[in-house]
């Protein structure tokens, strides 16, 4: 292994073509992706070198690629509202109503990756604890983790759970399908992510309200450690790409505890 196999590996990486939605393809990785490639092999190149396998890590010789900063988009307030507002006007079932409302606050209430929400199912959430388990099994991290239920995701979890009792369904996945026993698919996800962006007036995608769960956090003072516990980030770096978005207005509060 070279130094020059690996800038090849990169070059490639860079050239190659990725699918993004459902027709639409791009070139290239993002350099956060690559630092991921990076952080991932980085060690194990540590340890062949400690073996004496490797006279070095190869990857030292490599610059690391420059982050790039896109303000993180969180919703406004004013978004949230319009969004329940929506689901409450235009749900033709009280069962639509109520597992779209649940749905809406589980993202809200618990900032959980696409594939995380997509994959709980009903015993994951403990209601006797307040608590909802995101499985090893679904986490990127591939570590569990527990979020605390806010008394506002609760009432609305009971609502719809309540109403999913009336149909008996079997599935073990909480976000089931309206046509079938059986839990929303990707493609179901995205197709109510986009429903509801059309008939509300908002564009948005489902990645932000995770960034809107991180943001919310923060301007309540949340310590940053504990945010990126709740968030499953492996790093507190990671986290930090979530906050950056805070305004210089909102630590007006802060800056005034200042006293010499």
């Amino acid at each position: 292994m070279s130094t020059k196999i690996l800038i090849e590996f990169f070059k490639r990486l860079q050239n190659r073509v990725r699918k993004v939605g459902t027709d639409t393809f791009k070139k290239g990785v993002k350099n956060s992706t690559v630092i991921t490639y990076r952080n991932r092999l980085n060690p194990f190149f540590n340890w062949l070198k400690q073996q004496h396998l490797l006279k070095e890590n190869p990857l030292d010789a490599l610059p690391l690629p420059k982050l790039d900063y896109n303000e993180k988009k969180h919703l406004s307030e004013e978004q949230i509202k319009i969004l329940y507002s929506t689901i409450s006007q235009y749900s033709y079932t009280s069962f639509l109503q109520r597992r779209d409302t649940a749905m809406l606050s589980i993202l809200l209430y618990c900032g959980l990756r696409f594939n995380e929400f997509r994959q709980l199912e009903v015993r994951d959430i403990d209601f006797e604890n307040h608590m909802l388990t995101v499985r090893s099994t679904t986490s990127k991290s591939r570590k569990s983790r527990f979020i605390p239920i806010h008394p506002t995701l609760k009432f609305h979890l009971k609502n719809y759970l309540e109403e999913r009792k009336k149909r008996n369904y079997k599935t073990p996945y909480l976000i089931v399908s309206a046509i079938k026993d059986a839990g929303l698919t990707i493609h179901g996800v995205k197709h109510w992510v986009r429903t509801l962006g059309i008939k509300s007036g908002q564009k948005f995608h489902i990645h932000q309200f995770r960034h809107t769960f991180a943001y919310s956090l923060a301007k309540e003072d949340v310590n940053s450690i504990k945010i990126q516990k709740l968030l499953g980030h492996s790093s507190l770096d990671m986290t930090m790409t979530y906050l950056r978005a805070i305004d210089s207005k909102n630590l007006f509060d802060d800056i005034s505890k200042l006293s010499y």
